[in-house]
């Protein structure tokens, strides 16, 4: 199954699903010619879609009750966009680079058709030469030379040092790193990247190759060390490092179905007054502010204190600049 496959489906899904309030799962299968096993696979991907910063709030909720597949927008998501004329001539050759979409390409095609009608004449232009230079790469591409993980393979065997250029979850920015890679390793569908951070005295980090930019590889060789311990990597929940945090949040009972549903059980418990409290372990203090911000008062930080804390000094914040003239 093609790349080109699956972005078909997944674009397909959505506005299918959303303009008919549910479909059973095994029609949704048969229109797509998979396995209903797939479109659950396809599920779980969508539910990790929306609009950043990708709270919950800001994601497609997609859920399967009694075999029947059911999405909810994100409210800025289920009004007709306004779309730039950058961002039309984007999502127009978007869809075009995917040719036939799986064979549901149909509608998205009739839609694509519109977007170009109205794109003056030099953008249609833009559009319709690109398409033509540029494609998408399947797996069987060689376009190895290109890619992150091709080029971290190469620093590897070569026991080179790297520079990268990576988008930091923990401080919300994109930092520079200088690196000696020691391995690849492949984690729940996401490839991440172990080495040495050699402007932090060496200390072994571990970067998700999803989130990187430029790579460059350096003249700088290393010797690497005699062995690399992995058994710390297979687990359920990939190795955090020395900055991983193990939180606790409690969620009031009008927002308990929505948390329960993206949490396996074993970190959820469930209070006598519908209340449940989510434990989850995450390395970065930013993202768990941001994750829990847009509940309101319906969420509440319990653990540990300093993540609390921190919380509460960015509510304050945020009061203080609210109540200015």
């Amino acid at each position: 199954m093609s790349l080109g496959d699956r972005l078909g489906r997944l674009l397909f899904i959505v506005p299918y699903v959303a303009h008919r309030d549910g479909v059973p799962l095994e029609e949704l299968a048969e229109k797509l010619g998979v396995a209903p096993r797939q479109i659950e696979a396809d599920l779980d991907l969508l539910s990790m879609v929306g609009r950043p910063p990708l709270t919950p709030d800001h994601l497609v909720d997609l859920y399967v009750e009694d075999d029947v597949v059911y999405v909810e927008l994100d409210q800025n998501l289920s009004r007709p966009l306004s779309l730039t004329h950058d961002e039309a001539r984007a999502l127009v050759l978007a869809a075009k680079l995917v040719g036939d979409l799986g064979g549901v390409g149909e509608q998205l095609d009739r839609i694509v058709a519109r977007l170009v009608e109205h794109l003056n004449p030099v953008d249609a232009q833009r559009v319709l030469d690109s398409s033509k230079r540029i494609r998408l790469a399947s797996a069987g591409d060689d376009t190895a030379s290109i890619q992150p993980v091709a080029q971290l393979r190469e620093a590897l065997e070569a026991h080179c040092e790297v520079q990268i250029d990576y988008y930091s979850v923990s401080s919300d920015r994109q930092k520079t790193y200088r690196l000696r890679p020691l391995a690849v390793l492949s984690h729940t569908g996401v490839e991440y990247l172990v080495a040495l951070d050699v402007g932090a005295e060496l200390q072994e980090k571990i970067f998700r190759t999803d989130r990187m930019g430029t790579v460059e590889i350096l003249a700088e060789e290393f010797e690497p060390p005699d062995a690399l311990e992995l058994e710390k990597f297979r687990t359920p929940t990939l190795y955090f490092g020395a900055d991983g945090i193990t939180a606790e949040v409690r969620f009031a009972p009008a927002v308990a179905r929505i948390v329960r549903e993206r949490f396996a059980d074993k970190q959820v418990e469930v209070g006598p007054d519908g209340a449940v409290t989510v434990r989850l372990s995450t390395s970065s203090p930013a993202w768990l502010a941001r994750w829990v911000l847009p509940f309101g008062t319906d969420a509440e930080i319990l653990a540990p204190a300093a993540q609390r804390e921190s919380l509460g000094q960015l509510c304050r914040e945020a009061a203080a600049a609210y109540g200015r003239d």
